[in-house]
């Protein structure tokens, strides 16, 4: 197990947490696009009285790949909000053992279902040209594809989590979490669950 682990998990781990690092920085920069549309389009309103509907649906779409594409790098540099009153006190192992059982029990699950449940939501919408409740606005399926699409990443990446939990436990060097999950080597000082 040890070698598999070495040799094919390890391996598609980092894999995994590369394309997650990819998507999440994306994510980030569609936060600055989403402002920039938004100023543009404030000032062609108010400043030159031009209204365009889709530039009032494109930050919400752009709004909808933040939230879902930030998600999975959220879990890879383990920045989600935990209620850690007694993880904090755990032992590293534990701690550990316990991610392994979250991620197995509750978040692949869900990643799953949300999956199942998404497909025929977006495709559907897709189907019969689900258009925006503004007239001229952009249509709704790119921003209801996002939620499989997303949800299918967040497994991708809980699924490497356990992996790299389980060779953890297993005593196999992994590389840190912040060396692995964003190749460019950012700064993790800033988390929100302020788990160490």
């Amino acid at each position: 197990m040890d070698h598999a682990l070495r040799t094919v998990f390890l391996p598609a781990s980092r894999r995994i947490d590369a394309v997650t690092a990819f998507v999440g920085r994306v994510a980030g920069w569609l936060v600055l696009v989403a402002c920039l549309i938004s100023v543009v389009n404030a000032l062609l309103r108010y400043g030159a009285h031009f209204a365009r509907p889709m530039l009032l649906d494109f930050p919400l779409l752009l709004f909808a790949g933040i939230v879902l594409g930030g998600a999975p790098r959220t879990l890879a540099e383990n920045s989600h909000i935990r209620v850690d009153i007694l993880y904090r006190t755990l032992s590293p192992r534990s701690k550990t053992i316990v991610d392994v059982l979250g991620h197995a029990i509750f978040l692949v699950p869900f990643c799953i279902l949300m999956i199942i449940e998404g497909l025929p939501f977006s495709t559907s919408s897709w189907r019969i040209g689900e258009g925006s409740i503004t007239p001229g606005g952009l249509p709704q399926w790119p921003a209801k594809a996002l939620i499989p699409a997303a949800f299918a990443l967040l497994l991708l990446q809980a699924l490497s989590e356990i992996i790299k939990a389980i060779a953890n436990l297993r005593g196999i060097e992994t590389p840190p979490i912040a060396a692995s999950s964003t190749p460019d080597g950012e700064s993790r000082a800033l988390r929100s669950s302020g788990a160490p």
